[in-house]
């Protein structure tokens, strides 16, 4: 990833800075929500946590509302949940997995999609924008970014093969609000290119002189290793790869540094397999990063492991594993009450119901006649 991409230089993140930036989005949506002169004006759509600097927002002291006409709004913990939840949902609209045919694509428009969706609620608030519409714009301008563009009249069909329908009308203005949330930023890199060169270079690598010395073979019997051996290996992290995207922790740590860190745990993983080889990837770093610092370099290896092990138990916004329906239900049931979204339309269809009500009289009046 180029050093001077937006990505390195404004949307990565200290945790605690994921933190606040939440706390802060969920904050200005309370304030907006209980502003009573301000509901009949379209929300202004918020940017702030990219270069996000917690300095520059002394008045975050102020708690805020908590409720609006006695019901309680969502706090940040649940707000981030449900972005993790539909962010969960995008490789199925749009993925190797997409219902529908025309919109599977490889892992990287997903990729992308979940870092443009994350990006976005990390300033803004789901009771202040539809975290549904902003999926599917997330997943129809992520396969613009990504040259592998596709009809939004799919992705509406893709909404509905999921139970959770979303028109073009909705898509459209979704869209126009997830680039102003996001800066216009739109270039997103990922780690499924580390582990791929990564891997290639081990093929390489491990051939040479130094290179065989960090393979053992369970069965004890050293022989020259061949690319079908690290198979195994780069197959399991492009796994662990696949719940990475989801989650936060593309928003905390560079996209070689999270391959790098899923061929360590993909590799612990294949120890008690036969013929799989065993690869000292600590000594292969050591080797070919000489100057490299390799205490730091090892201490941030083993915090992004140590993350990467519990993205199977639900962890850091990985809604792929263990999701408590039930909680997320009471979420949404929740959210209802105290949303800028939807409330509209419903009013609207209100007035057309009463004026179709009031109609019918009329109708009846003039076949009478």
């Amino acid at each position: 990833e180029p050093k001077e991409s937006s990505q390195l230089k404004s949307w990565i993140f200290a945790p605690e800075n994921l933190e606040l930036c939440r706390a802060r989005a969920n904050r200005v949506a309370r304030k907006r929500l209980s502003d009573t002169t301000a509901n009949n004006t379209p929300p202004p759509v918020e940017c702030f946590a990219r270069d996000f600097d917690a300095s520059k927002y002394p008045e975050d002291q102020e708690e805020g509302p908590l409720e609006l006409k006695g019901n309680p709004f969502l706090n940040p913990a649940e707000e981030a949940l449900l972005v993790s939840f539909y962010a969960s949902k995008l490789p199925t609209l749009m993925g190797p997995q997409a219902q529908v045919s025309r919109l599977r694509r490889e892992s990287k428009i997903p990729a992308t999609a979940a870092m443009l969706l994350r990006r976005f609620f990390l300033s803004n608030s789901v009771m202040v924008f539809d975290p549904k519409a902003i999926m599917v714009a997330s997943a129809f301008l992520a396969s613009k970014v990504e040259d592998a563009m596709t009809d939004i009249r799919y992705l509406e069909e893709g909404t509905q093969r999921m139970n959770a329908p979303v028109t073009q009308a909705e898509i459209l203005p979704a869209e126009i609000n997830l680039l102003s949330g996001i800066n216009f930023e739109l270039l997103c890199f990922h780690p499924y290119k580390a582990v791929l060169a990564i891997t290639e270079d081990l093929r390489t690598y491990l051939k040479s002189v130094e290179g065989k010395s960090l393979v053992q073979f369970s069965d004890g019997n050293q022989r020259p290793i061949t690319g079908h051996d690290l198979k195994p290996m780069h197959d399991a992290a492009q796994l662990i790869v696949n719940d990475v995207i989801v989650s936060d922790i593309p928003m905390l740590y560079t996209p070689a540094q999270i391959g790098l860190a899923a061929l360590v745990v993909a590799n612990e993983e294949q120890q008690s397999k036969p013929d799989v080889p065993q690869i000292d990837l600590l000594g292969y770093l050591a080797q070919r990063f000489e100057e490299a610092d390799q205490k730091s370099m090892t201490q941030l290896l083993d915090n992004i492991c140590v993350m990467l092990r519990g993205l199977k138990d639900g962890k850091y916004g990985c809604a792929n594993h263990k999701v408590d329906m039930q909680v997320l239900k009471g979420i949404h049931k929740k959210l209802k009450k105290c949303r800028l979204w939807g409330a509209k339309e419903k009013k609207k269809k209100r007035k057309k119901d009463v004026a179709a009500e009031g109609s019918e009289p009329d109708k009846k009046r003039t076949k009478a006649s």
